[in-house]
């Protein structure tokens, strides 16, 4: 679909080189195809952020809700729910972000979109407990507010430096569940990491 393969490629294009410098032109040039089938869909560069935006939390919605359906418990959900948003590190771009407050819709639709999944969070989080893989008693609230301040961590700073985006995100996640996992769940996370070292 011509709609969807555009947001998709402005999108990479936005993550690379931020949004302010690609322009309407940029976007069509890569495609191959005239800005003003572009304008057919899109009003402007915000409205192209808004719909963009909506598409990927559709996706990731829907990724999620399929897990719930399948034989995994919460644990299990929360892995294969960051692995797959990890698939696309090349948009933790500090620019990306920066340009963003110049599109306030935009930036407010993907505040409201973070805030439904930190709620999905924090109730697979207390399913958890009843699964035995999360200690009880405690307050997962400020987990999750302390999982969406390592999401604003875009970009890390130059401390790690000579690592890159996603070992520094797998090492904060895996150690951070590690502490609040029971022995059941600690056994599941070391069979993800196995896993992880095999595949490697």
């Amino acid at each position: 679909m011509i709609k969807e393969e555009i947001m998709l490629t402005a999108f990479d294009l936005f993550a690379q080189y931020g949004i302010k410098s690609v322009s309407m032109d940029d976007i069509a040039h890569n495609m191959g195809i005239s800005k003003r089938t572009i304008y057919e869909f899109f009003e402007d560069k915000e409205t192209l952020l808004l719909e963009g935006f909506e598409l990927n939390y559709n996706k990731m919605r829907l990724y999620l809700e399929q897990l719930e359906k399948g034989a995994f418990n919460s644990l299990d959900i929360i892995l294969l729910f960051y692995e797959e948003f990890m698939k696309h590190p090349r948009w933790f771009n500090r620019k990306f972000y920066e340009d963003l407050k110049r599109y306030p819709k935009a930036l407010q639709k993907t505040e409201e979109k973070k805030n439904l999944f930190f709620k999905k969070c924090i109730k697979l989080l207390n399913l958890g407990v009843k699964e035995g893989v999360f200690l009880p008693n405690i307050n997962f609230g400020i987990v999750a507010l302390l999982a969406k301040e390592q999401v604003k961590m875009i970009h890390p700073p130059k401390t790690f430096s000579n690592y890159s985006i996603t070992e520094v995100f797998n090492t904060i996640l895996l150690t951070f569940l590690r502490g609040i996992s029971t022995e059941k769940g600690i056994s599941i996370l070391e069979r993800h990491q196995l896993r992880h070292t095999q595949i490697q």
